[in-house]
């Protein structure tokens, strides 16, 4: 009888565990960290804090109102701005990004009836397959206690593709799709960078690298945001903090305008940052792009080279013509049937361009091995480490 009653106990123990762990909030995006900085913030009156909530003072015809009402409550639990953000959703059901933050955030002011009438609301369906479709169908599957992991599945052959060849330029393509790993992560328990952990581990520099010189100091403000929800997804990994050096400077913060809320969910000024001028100025990916610059200056070389062709801004004239250098890179174009390694700065690296795609290329090594490699589709062969003399392409 009392080991029946010991059973009887643990399993409505953990009846009732599974069933709070199902009723939580928030679970969009608001991890118990990031709250806690959101209130500190609050607490401090940091100058984010404080343009949040001027915005909420004085923009009450903001498109994002909603969201903005929405972390306001999270971060203060100002019952009458938590209502305010409900009363925006019920007047914009098919918003569907802020509608579920709403819910989500503001959820225990939400009655059942006001749920009832957002769930209820017919709304045209997105047919572009796109990153800010796929996290609105995740944030409200999640916010209706639906299943995310056959949509996280269905990215993995779709939107992860799509990203690594090219889609992460679109800044408001790789917001959204932050957001979307963010959610997958903490409720499926998928992180969707696993897909190309070799795309998604450099990225954060591919991203800096990939901006103009002129960009450095006055970056878009969709570009500035991504970058700081990349960082939200791994601010430990080498790249991150090299972005999050460069997207934390007082001179990007967003003080005004739609994006202060963004800037309050994801700039986080406690994180370490590496000032960006020690990353080597060059990033390379297996997709087939270079972006490179000469150094850090406004004014200095920048080139940009993909299978879509080559992009310069502030080059000498000629420069295509012979090796150039950019930090440890040395670029080299192939003009003749063979070129020769030239000796290399310490930790350097070469590229050979200017090849066809596809290219195949036989080159010897520090071992006297005789081996072939071949260029990828914008005509660019990384060499290792080992290459040593003439590397000649194939007839």
């Amino acid at each position: 009888m009392r080991q029946g009653f010991a059973l009887f106990l643990l399993a409505a123990a953990a009846g009732w565990l599974f069933a709070d762990s199902s009723a939580e909030s928030p679970q969009l995006l608001l991890t118990a960290q990031r709250t806690r900085r959101l209130k500190r913030d609050r607490d401090r009156q940091t100058p984010r804090w404080q343009a949040l909530e001027a915005r909420v003072q004085s923009a009450p015809d903001s498109p994002e109102r909603g969201f903005e009402l929405a972390l306001y409550y999270a971060a203060t639990q100002d019952e009458a701005r938590g209502k305010e953000a409900i009363a925006w959703a019920l007047a914009h059901p098919c918003n569907r990004r802020q509608v579920a933050l709403v819910l989500d955030w503001c959820s225990g002011l939400v009655s059942e009836e006001e749920r009832g009438k957002l769930k209820a609301a017919a709304c045209p369906a997105n047919s572009v397959r796109d990153a800010k479709a796929f996290r609105d169908e995740a944030f409200l599957k999640l916010i209706n206690r639906e299943d995310i992991a056959p949509l996280v599945e269905e990215s993995k052959k779709s939107l992860i593709p799509a990203l690594a060849s090219g889609g992460f330029q679109d800044a408001a393509e790789l917001y959204a799709a932050c957001e979307f790993f963010s959610v997958a992560r903490t409720a499926a328990r998928v992180d969707l960078r696993e897909e190309d952990r070799q795309f998604f581990s450099q990225l954060p520099a591919e991203l800096l690298l990939g901006l103009k010189p002129a960009q450095l100091d006055r970056p878009d403000a969709n570009v500035h945001l991504a970058s700081l929800a990349l960082i939200g997804l791994d601010p430990n990994l080498a790249s991150s903090q090299f972005l999050q050096g460069w997207a934390i400077s007082g001179r990007q913060t967003i003080r005004e305008g739609s994006g202060v809320a963004y800037e309050m969910l994801w700039a986080d000024p406690y994180l370490p940052g590496v000032g960006y001028q020690n990353l080597d100025p060059w990033v390379y990916d297996s997709h087939g792009r270079l972006f490179a610059r000469s150094d850090w200056e406004t004014n200095s070389c920048y080139i940009r080279i993909t299978a879509q062709g080559v992009e310069e801004e502030n080059c000498p004239p000629h420069w295509r013509d012979s090796p150039a250098q950019f930090g440890k890179l040395t670029l080299i174009p192939v003009t003749d049937q063979c070129v020769e390694l030239p000796r290399l700065k310490p930790d350097g690296s070469a590229i050979l361009w200017r090849l066809k795609p596809g290219q195949k290329l036989s080159y010897g090594t520090d071992k006297k091995q005789k081996l072939s490699g071949q260029a990828d589709s914008a005509g660019l062969w990384l060499a290792g480490s080992n290459v040593q003399g003439k590397i000649c392409q194939a007839r």
